[in-house]
């Protein structure tokens, strides 16, 4: 956490002390999320979970080919899981986590031809809500719940995204990234929380957006 929010800061610093004249941009954008939950449970089968992603971006040039491109975003992610026991009739279990982000971004374009850009940098994300959504049915015993994972769950997601983007007309401008969480979604996994839930679970996010600049 600390580490991502000095690299931030550094990006930003640098942005405002080097930025050329050119213009600094600012846009919307908003696109799909198809997010999962690093698991290593044999027994349950896990889906990826879709979500939207939408918020505010902006673009500040350092040189000709490098720019910085900070974003405020809200965003829904999650996972998907199941379970059914073959030696039981009419036992299965279905589940969908639930979490949502305000994540802030900062990117750093490449510029390899123009309007196309490689991208990497840091992100954090403030977590908004999480919730275990469940439906069971044991010998024909059916039962649904939904469960606040908020009290459960770290508050701070740390990570960081590696993506292309795509600048045309000077204003509508596409992306596609994958994000690696590199902290715990769940600091505390305990009878409570439902049995899928573990403390070593991490998101991972693959996400296309559509953006348009202002200026």
């Amino acid at each position: 956490m600390k580490k991502s929010m000095l690299i931030m800061c550094t990006l930003m610093l640098c942005a405002t002390v080097t930025a050329q004249t050119e213009k600094v941009k600012l846009g919307v954008k908003a696109g799909l999320n198809i997010s999962s939950l690093t698991f290593d449970e044999s027994e349950i089968d896990s889906s990826s979970k879709s979500g939207f992603t939408v918020g505010l971006m902006g673009e500040i040039p350092l040189t000709e080919n490098f720019s910085v491109q900070p974003e405020l975003l809200y965003s829904q992610q999650g996972m998907k899981f199941s379970y059914a026991d073959a030696d039981v009739q009419n036992s299965h279990y279905k589940s969908t986590v639930s979490l949502n982000y305000i994540n802030i971004p900062v990117m750093l374009k490449y510029y390899v031809a123009k309007g196309l850009s490689l991208q990497a940098g840091p992100q954090v994300g403030i977590l908004l809500k999480a919730k275990n959504e469940y439906q069971d049915n044991f010998l024909g015993y059916e039962n649904y719940e939904n469960l606040n994972l908020k009290d459960y769950s770290n508050g701070v997601d740390a990570s960081v995204n590696f993506g292309l983007g795509y600048q045309f007309k000077d204003r509508f401008y596409v992306d596609a990234r994958y994000n690696m969480s590199y902290t715990n979604v769940f600091k505390d996994a305990t009878s409570n929380t439902n049995y899928i839930i573990n403390s070593n679970m991490k998101n991972r996010v693959f996400q296309v957006t559509f953006g348009y600049f202002f200026n």
